[in-house]
């Protein structure tokens, strides 16, 4: 959960935010699962771009 003070937001109202907060519309992540399709391993693919970062700072 995510509560998002203020600066200038009074101790009274961040007390009552984190006793009573509002919920959040949740994110079904359910619905993309499997809808990319990847030529590659995973693993493969971050060793890939990692190889790339490292030649990059050479």
């Amino acid at each position: 959960m995510l509560i998002t003070i203020k600066k200038d937001t009074y101790k009274q109202k961040i007390d009552k935010l984190l006793i009573n907060p509002k919920p959040r519309k949740a994110f079904h992540a359910k619905m993309f699962l499997g809808k990319v399709k990847w030529g590659e391993d995973a693993c493969q693919y971050q060793k890939r771009l990692r190889d790339e970062w490292d030649q990059d700072n050479v």
